[in-house]
Formats: structure tokens, C-alpha cells, sequence
């Protein structure tokens, strides 16, 4: 059995530009994720990721399918469903906590709410905030933390009901670099040392593939491919790509650069201001970017800066699934 598993799991939203008049935010997804598994939900805005884990936190209802959690059916058995699980749904920077009390107090507040004995509280309060490092500055009002310090308390609130099961919704977003790197690492090590299994979501493909054991790639509300870190990392390195910015017409510098020996394709080309930001699919990147320059200017275009391209998400999407990107 899957601690998490969806079925057919579909929703739809009224707007405009959708087919019916309705919007699919979820489209028929099928996954299953096992115990104790750290499994990332990687896609960009829009994608369905929040709208696919409000679900599974019987937030939202799904139109068409089901899902189980924990084994328990989030539509037959809701109240089953919450006490699995625990979930952080975007709250970067502490909002979801009250500043002008403590770290104590606001665990305090939040196991009355989740009826948690009075006893048995205090003895999980002060052990959540030892193993999050915060028992130093329990009793400092948490408007004075660090944003690091407030996504630990968010933490640790989310395990006073000790669930199984955590699901988090891009809780980096935001985040400085220092506190997006102890943030990853304190849920790798829920998923490790405590055996938590961790649905995450994010659209940063380089966090997913440190964080994951595997990855759900998501697309328009649909699950694209599913796969190891280890084998979207090997797709990721084939794409050989450089991005030039250069001034002057969008259509005739990608022209150029189309008939240049050594380049593949024009992945896209975006307009910017004064300059456009090309990216290149080429045989060599070092060989690109040494000849690149000079080929632009004997042509009169003025190259503001050439640098090696990392593979965009849609990019790699397009690979797992064999599918093309048209070229702008």
C-alpha cells in the first residue's frame, strides 16, 4: 500500500481560454508514493502542484477520481485524512505564526487547537524544539527570529500531531540562500531520521533533484514523467545550450544564428528592453562561445553577453517525454 496514491485525481476551475469554459488544473493524475519516501511534485507556476496537494489535504474536492492517504480515501474519510498528515503550504517567512509570542506559546496555541493533551503537549513541544535547535530562543517572541528560525517553528508546529506524513508547498520561496539551505536540510532529515514520508512541491529543478528520491514532473495539470533525480540529472547534462543577449532585430539575429555552423536549433528568443535573449542549442559550448562573439559583430550586432544555458524546465520536459519545443 502507498502512503500516498492518487486515482484519475482531476479538478477544474471556471475561466476563460478553457476548454468548456472551465480550466484543468489537475488532469487525470496517477501516482503513488511509498513510505518513508521523499517525493518531489517539480513544475512551474500554474502547473497544478498547490491545486494537486489541496487536494490531498481534502482542502479542495476533486471533480473526477480519489485519492488515498495514509490509506485512508480523502473523500469517504476527510477527518481521517487530517490527522495523517502534516502540511505547510507556502508559508515563507512565518506568516502563518503569531509574532508577538513565543516560539513555546505558538506550539502551545496550535496543540489546544489540535486537542492535544496538556501533558503529553508540553513533552512534544520541548522535544520538537530541541530537535529543531530552537529550545535557546523558545521563550524570545518570534517577530525577532530570522526567517531560517520561523520556517522551524513552522516545522515543528506541522509535527505536534506527529504524522506520518508531511506535505509542503514550495517552502523556500522567498527564502535567502541560508535559510533555503536549512530549510532542505531539516526535511531531508525529517524523511531520514524520523521516517516521515515527504510530498514536496517547488519549480526549482536543482533543489528537487538534492531533495528527491524521485520526482513527479508536472505540465498543464498532468503528470509528464516520473523518475529518479539520478536519471532527470543524466537528461539535464545532454542539452549542450548557450544564451545570447544581443541588440538589434530579434528576426534577424536569430536568423543568423539558425545558419551558424556548430548550432543545433534557437530554443527561444525573448525580447528584453533594448537587447534580445537568445538560447541556443549547440554542438560544443565552449566552441560556441569563443566564435559567437566575433560571428555577431562581423555581422553588425552588438553581443552584450554570451554564457553557457542550463536546460529550462519546459526543456527538460520536452525530453523525458519525447516531445519539441517550437523555437520563438
Amino acid at each position: 500500500m502507498y502512503a500516498v496514491e492518487t486515482i484519475d485525481l482531476t479538478k477544474y476551475f471556471k475561466g476563460e481560454g478553457g476548454e468548456g469554459g472551465r480550466i484543468i488544473a489537475v488532469d487525470h493524475v496517477n501516482l503513488g508514493v511509498k513510505d518513508g519516501e521523499f517525493f518531489g511534485l517539480l513544475g512551474p507556476n500554474g502547473a497544478g502542484k498547490t491545486t494537486l496537494i489541496k487536494t490531498l489535504c481534502t482542502l479542495i474536492i476533486p471533480d473526477e477520481g480519489t485519492a488515498t492517504v495514509a490509506g485512508y480515501d480523502i473523500m469517504k474519510q476527510p477527518d481521517k485524512v487530517k490527522e495523517s498528515i502534516g502540511w505547510i503550504h507556502g508559508e515563507t517567512g512565518g506568516r502563518a505564526l503569531y509574532w508577538r509570542l513565543s516560539a513555546r506559546d505558538n506550539l502551545r496555541f496550535y496543540a489546544y487547537l489540535q486537542n492535544i493533551p496538556s501533558m503529553a503537549a508540553e513533552k512534544r513541544i520541548n522535544a520538537l524544539l530541541d530537535f529543531f535547535e530552537l529550545t535557546k530562543d523558545a521563550d524570545r517572541l518570534v517577530k525577532d527570529y530570522s526567517t531560517g528560525m520561523k520556517v522551524r517553528v513552522m516545522l515543528a508546529r506541522t509535527f505536534l500531531s506527529n504524522a506520518p506524513i508531511l506535505l509542503v508547498d514550495e517552502p523556500t520561496v522567498g527564502l535567502d540562500a541560508l535559510g533555503a539551505i536549512e530549510t532542505r536540510n531539516l526535511l531531508r532529515a525529517l524523511c531520514r531520521d524520523l521516517g516521515k514520508t515527504i510530498v514536496f512541491t517547488t519549480h526549482n529543478i536543482m533543489e528537487a533533484e538534492k531533495l528527491c528520491d524521485r520526482i513527479a514532473m508536472m505540465s498543464k495539470g498532468k503528470i509528464v514523467a516520473i523518475d529518479t533525480p539520478m536519471r532527470l540529472s543524466e537528461v539535464s547534462r545532454r542539452f549542450r545550450g548557450v544564451e545570447v543577449r544581443v541588440s538589434g532585430s530579434k528576426e534577424e539575429a536569430v536568423g543568423l544564428l539558425k545558419r551558424m555552423e556548430g548550432v543545433k536549433r534557437v530554443v527561444k528568443a525573448e525580447p528584453e528592453e533594448d537587447y534580445t535573449v537568445i538560447q541556443l542549442e549547440v554542438q560544443d559550448e565552449d566552441e560556441a562561445m569563443l566564435r559567437i562573439p566575433e560571428y555577431l559583430r562581423s555581422n553588425g550586432f552588438r553581443l552584450m553577453a554570451v554564457q553557457v544555458a542550463l536546460p529550462s524546465l519546459e526543456e527538460v520536459f520536452m525530453m523525458l517525454t519525447g516531445g519539441e519545443v517550437e523555437s520563438s
